[in-house]
């Protein structure tokens, strides 16, 4: 669980304008950091995730075929 003015969406790793709303589907994480004022407030990762009936989420892996981005580039 994050603060409360972060929130984690899951979207459908088939259709990326597509929220799943279910707990415990798997799916692309994106990232509402309402506190990031000075940058993107809004990230749509190349992350699988899935989020529990509790409000926690859970972060499984990369997406297939995903570009190599941010502390990713460290590691070859």
């Amino acid at each position: 669980m994050g603060p409360p003015w972060m929130e984690i969406l899951i979207r459908d790793p088939q259709d990326p304008l597509t929220l799943v709303k279910e707990p415990g589907v798997t799916g692309g994480i994106n990232i509402i950091d309402l506190a990031n004022i000075h940058s993107c407030s809004f990230l749509s990762s190349g992350d699988l995730g899935k989020l529990h009936a509790d409000g926690s989420f859970e972060v499984l892996g990369r997406i297939d075929n995903s570009d190599v981005r941010g502390c990713n580039l460290l590691i070859e």
